[in-house]
């Protein structure tokens, strides 16, 4: 392929973009591919491993390779553009448009422009195609949440300041520190992410214009998801698929924990990428479009693909499950309780009750025993009664909780998870539990039910 380093892009406010771009052997013109992010054009020498989680454009020489031209830009405010970086900001989604507007307009472009990325590369599609530009001509997001609040920085509405902080220093400014860029600009950004977060405890303007605007969009899209984004990428990509109003929308999740590994295997590419950009920008009829919208893989079947009709499956039965306090000796847990298909029959006013905080936890809730970590000695925990068949949980899952607590401010965490052919505990086992697990205390002013 052949590249064209540093090429300047002037946005509508007059700041100016810097972007690479790669093209074919050949004359062209050829339709495009556009790819930006706040993460350093300039480090994509690296390898596509998870020491290195912020390669996620894909392998641009297999896209060059099949006919595509190829534009990777540095977000506004990060590597050698210019201006202000602001979290995903109305002039950030700005220069999108004008950016995709400019590649339509160069010579070696057939004025046909799609994106491509994973993850924030993705973000920035759903927030590009909002904006409407006349030549982007259809939209493929690989795991990219819709709003930023609920989906990313308040998940739950509980701050994650894990992934936020992980995200700023660990990507974005320690990547800066090898990705050279524009001086001065200490750390890659001057914005001061952690704060301005922070400071936006609660959702309001600031967050609804960094929200994306998914009725706006207009273009076809296929959304490509994956199960185990559920802390990040997975609500807003299902909610964004439901929200789209146009019949020129697929849906596909796929089961695996490996969505960086799989983009940048040809195989992969070939048979769930290439085809909606072959069909949509070089109108080549590759079938994307027949068969069903939803295609979904359930986890532990392999890689075979399940069509459906519609999202969130009409045909799956709902199930509710309750909060029992009666022992399901399970799990170590505080109080080891059932979840139940029947409501409880304690009687009224009781609740479960426990201290904030637990004297013994030592990581997080963790309690460490010995040296040996217990995930769940310090916590709550409800346990079905053994499943009798396979079961497949497919579709959204709601809790409702009922709550009192004594603190200023109390966050409630929760995890479904399978619990794997454990024997229930019995005998001797449970005497051990039993010495470990202290009674519940008295009847009191409840800290939490």
């Amino acid at each position: 392929m052949r590249t064209i380093k540093n090429e300047w892009i002037t946005a509508s406010d007059g700041v100016r973009i810097c972007a690479d771009v790669y093209l074919p052997e050949g004359d062209g013109p050829f339709p495009a591919l556009y790819a930006v992010a706040p993460y350093q054009k300039d480090l994509l020498y690296l390898p596509a491993v998870p020491m290195f989680r912020f390669i996620e454009t894909g392998p641009l020489d297999y896209w060059t390779g099949h006919g595509y031209a190829v534009v990777v830009g540095d977000q506004r405010g990060t590597g050698r553009s210019e201006g202000q970086f602001e979290l995903f900001g109305p002039a950030e989604q700005r220069d999108f448009y004008d950016t995709i507007e400019w590649i339509a307009s160069r010579p070696w472009s057939t004025g046909k422009v799609s994106m491509i990325g994973e993850s924030a590369y993705a973000v920035n599609q759903w927030l590009a195609a909002a904006q409407r530009p006349p030549h982007l001509t259809c939209a493929l997001v690989y795991s990219g949440f819709t709003d930023l609040y609920h989906d990313a920085v308040y998940h739950g509405g509980v701050y994650s300041m894990g992934f936020l902080n992980f995200w700023s220093t660990d990507l974005i400014r320690a990547g800066a520190t090898i990705g050279g860029g524009t001086t001065p600009r200490p750390g890659g950004i001057t914005a001061d992410l952690i704060g301005m977060t922070l400071d936006r405890p609660v959702f309001d303007d600031w967050w609804e214009r960094r929200a994306v605007k998914v009725e706006d969009i207009d273009v076809p899209v296929l959304n490509i998801a994956w199960w185990y984004s559920v802390g990040l990428h997975l609500r807003g990509q299902l909610d964004g698929y439901e929200r789209l109003k146009g019949a020129d929308k697929r849906l596909v999740v796929l089961a695996g924990t490996d969505s960086q590994e799989r983009y940048y295997q040809p195989d992969f590419l070939d048979t769930h990428i290439r085809p909606w950009y072959d069909h949509w920008l070089k109108g080549v009829d590759k079938g994307v479009m027949d068969g069903p919208a939803v295609r979904i893989q359930v986890a532990s079947s392999g890689r075979l693909l399940r069509e459906e009709s519609e999202w969130p499956p009409q045909r799956a039965v709902p199930i509710t499950l309750y909060l029992d306090p009666e022992p399901a000796r399970a799990v170590l847990s505080l109080n080891d309780g059932s979840l139940a298909t029947t409501p409880p029959t304690r009687p009224a006013g009781t609740a479960t009750v426990y201290d904030y905080p637990n004297p013994e936890w030592t990581v997080g809730t963790t309690v460490i025993t010995d040296g040996i970590p217990q995930p769940t000695r310090g916590i709550l925990t409800f346990t079905t009664a053994p499943l009798e068949h396979d079961t497949e949980v497919t579709g959204k899952i709601t809790l409702v909780l009922y709550a009192e607590s004594d603190q200023t401010d109390t966050d409630f965490h929760v995890k479904i998870s399978e619990q794997k052919a454990v024997p229930r505990l019995k005998g001797a086992l449970m005497r051990r539990v039993a010495e470990h697990v202290p009674p519940p205390p008295p009847p009191r002013s409840p800290a939490a039910g």
